[in-house]
Formats: structure tokens, sequence, C-alpha cells
């Protein structure tokens, strides 16, 4: 997962998929929309917690009130920069987070809004937040398709709820976190071979 580009000039937060009323708003509109403050730790997949983070954000039922998803909708996939998405259950606690401890998200945090998931590991928080998109059917989210090309098995949510203490979720986090750890280990290794001249730049 790389990290952002260039700052947007034109960013819209948009709503899609199966919703009577789709939104566009720019960023202006969108951090004037009935926001909330709470604190929320982050837990990262590799180990390390930040607590106590004071996020200032757009509740998603907040959302979900303007854009109307029709009957039979069942998740959110929240889609940012560079195909990072993340797919969650309808009714899930989630918000659309634009400031973190009373600042407006620095670029590398997310800016313009990151979606903050209470519960789930960090991975979990799309940041670069540009579409909300309510669907009937599950959709493989940007680590679920990671997992099936490494040839593992997806992380099933329905199995595997992010609320339920259980090993197969943990199992699979854990074998996310080992390709992860290769992938990582092979970039080093070939930007080492480069500088070495060993292979072509």
């Amino acid at each position: 997962m790389h990290g952002p580009g260039l700052r947007p000039t034109d960013w819209h937060f948009t709503t899609s998929g199966q919703v009577r009323k789709p939104l566009s708003l720019p960023y202006e509109e969108f951090v004037q929309l009935p926001h909330i403050t709470k604190k929320f730790d982050h837990h990262c997949i590799d180990g390390w917690s930040y607590l106590g983070n004071e996020w200032t954000g757009v509740d998603m039922n907040t959302i979900i009130e303007m854009t109307r998803p029709s009957e039979g909708v069942k998740y959110v996939h929240v889609e940012g920069e560079n195909e990072y998405s993340a797919t969650l259950p309808l009714g899930q606690e989630l918000m659309l987070a634009f400031r973190r401890n009373g600042e407006a998200l620095p670029r590398a945090g997310g800016w313009p809004v990151r979606l903050v998931a209470p519960g789930e590991f960090g991975y979990k928080s799309v940041k670069w937040v540009q579409e909300v998109r309510f669907i009937t059917e599950w959709e493989e989210d940007f680590w679920n398709k990671k997992l099936i090309g490494w040839g593992e098995p997806p992380i099933d949510p329905a199995l595997n709820p992010w609320n339920v203490n259980n090993e197969e979720r943990k199992a699979g986090l854990r074998k996310l976190f080992t390709h992860l750890l290769e992938e990582k280990r092979r970039e080093k290794l070939e930007r080492i071979r480069k500088s070495a001249g060993e292979i072509p730049a």
C-alpha cells in the first residue's frame, strides 16, 4: 500500500450503489455536516496501539439518513485513493473523520477524510476516503484481495465478525501480516540491489 499522491484540489465525497439520493459534497460542505467528537483507540495489525485519539467527523448514520439506501443493502464499501478499500456491515459504528485531536488531518494521516472503525484493526480504517458505495452483496476489499492473490483464504466477516474473539480471524490476520512482512522484505532487497547496480533501475 503506497502513500497518497498530491493533495487533491477538487475532492468530493460521494455516495453510490443502491441509494435513493446519491451525494456529491465538496470538502467545505462535508465538514459543515452535523458532526461528533469521540475518543477511539487505534490498534495496528503489527502490534502497536495509539490510545485516546480524539476524532471529529460525520457519523455514518448521518450519511445513511441523507443518501437513503435501498431495501436489501447490507454493506458499505468505503473506497479511498490507490484502490484502497474496506467492506463493512451496514449498521456497524463508523465515523468519517476530518479532524484528529482538534486538528485537521495531515495528508499522510488521511486528509481530507478518513474512516474510523472502532473495534477493528487499523487496516480497516481507510485513509483518503473518496466514496461510500452501498451494496447488497459482500464485496472483497483491498486486503482480502491481497490474501486471495497470495493464495490464502479471505477473512469471511459472516463467519468471523470483528467483535467476536475467535481464532480463525486472528489466524487470517496473522497470515496477512506475515505476507506483508515478506513483501516489504522483497521490496527492500530490490531497492538494495538496484542501488548496488545488480538490476536495472
